[in-house]
């Protein structure tokens, strides 16, 4: 049975939101602003979640105004065929963001857990497993990652405590030692990977109290930012800033490095692993979701029937583009920064600005008056 027609409240869609954004930023931020910026990294994460602020300002906006979901109020106020051009435009960003989140997840498993494991039947695994998520509905994914949440959030907190123990104060220095350009350009890839911020556009009708869905993304976007500073300062004070920049997953090579009080639990980086798995999951399953959702939309389907054997071939077939091209993450990068970030923010500038206009010819409320008889 399809379970589409559930609510969830606001404190179980907050929970998908930090699961969604922390997974992925806090496995990949920091190697990558270690080699851009070292200790100045923390300035990168404070004016990334500016700019996500930005996006959300204008997600709020939007929200004040659909009445229904964001598919028609595409439609209402862009027309048709810009509507589908834009909902194709979320859908390759989905689609390419799940094969992705499905690539570093695989790699992750294959580097920690199933080292002669093939990449191939992970990911078919791991699609059946999404794809099952999708057809429980968002009401089945919100009750079991709302327990995961509890389940990878208090033996995090509990690691990082242990980790601060090793911290070297001495490496937080020099700080202000970078350069505006680079300060920047990590900025940019902060920003980018809180870009499934986006996804709270397509939740109004799933929330049982949508007028405060901006409210929950606020909230997600702050705590991913807090936990996110303290794992980057821990690791440049473990680490150091030469060191931090060679590692490929810094957070995982950390928890493999604490030990227990007493010697127990001696595979803790193994356990560990599965904190970023789970995490990352949520991501992935939310891409699914989203895929799913949009095609279904402009399919006029009221069933996952074919657009999600579609939507897991797509990303099946992504996912295997970037384990036989090394290139694809840089590609995948470089289409974040220049074409996903300034195209979510000019879709929702560009509505806005249709939705004034149209006020101000009088139609915003359903007004008959023409601009031209308004002027005149």
């Amino acid at each position: 049975m399809f379970a589409d027609n559930w609510k969830i409240s606001l404190r179980q869609i907050e929970r998908l939101l930090i699961l969604d954004l922390f997974g992925l930023s806090s496995l990949l931020l920091p190697g990558i602003l270690g080699k851009m910026t070292g200790a100045d990294g923390i300035f990168c994460l404070i004016l990334g979640m500016a700019g996500a602020g930005i996006l959300l300002f204008l997600i709020k906006r939007t929200l004040m105004q659909i009445q229904k979901d964001y598919y028609s109020y595409l439609k209402e106020n862009a027309g048709q065929l810009l509507g589908d051009v834009f909902m194709v435009f979320y859908l390759i960003y989905f689609i390419s963001l799940s094969g992705f989140v499905l690539y570093q997840t695989t790699s992750l498993i294959l580097a920690w857990l199933l080292p002669e494991g093939s990449y191939l039947w992970i990911n078919i695994l791991l699609l059946a497993f999404g794809g099952y998520g999708v057809i429980r509905g968002i009401e089945g994914r919100a009750r079991v990652y709302e327990i995961i949440f509890w389940f990878l959030g208090v033996p995090l907190v509990f690691m990082l405590g242990l980790a601060v123990r090793k911290v070297n104060v001495d490496y937080w220095t020099p700080i202000v030692a970078t350069s505006g350009g680079e300060i920047l350009k990590g900025s940019m890839n902060v920003w980018i990977l809180l870009l499934p911020l986006s996804t709270i556009l397509f939740l109004r009708p799933y929330c049982k109290t949508p007028e405060k869905l901006a409210l929950c993304g606020k909230h997600a976007l702050i705590t991913v930012t807090t936990i996110n500073l303290i794992i980057y300062l821990i690791l440049v004070g473990v680490f150091g800033h030469n060191t931090l920049q060679v590692l490929k997953r810094p957070v995982i090579t950390l928890m493999s490095m604490i030990n227990f009080p007493g010697g127990v639990f001696s595979s803790q980086g193994i356990t560990m692993t599965f904190v970023w798995f789970f995490a990352l999951f949520a991501l992935f399953n939310t891409g699914i979701f989203q895929s799913n959702l949009l095609l279904k939309s402009m399919c006029h389907e009221t069933q996952d029937r074919y657009s999600l054997l579609v939507v897991l071939l797509l990303i099946l077939l992504c996912t295997g583009a970037f384990f036989e091209n090394s290139m694809m993450t840089e590609l995948f990068m470089t289409y974040q920064t220049w074409i996903v970030l300034p195209g979510m923010i000019g879709i929702l500038l560009l509505l806005q600005g249709i939705v004034q206009i149209r006020k101000w010819c009088g139609r915003g409320k359903g007004g008959k008056v023409s601009c031209l008889k308004k002027v005149s």
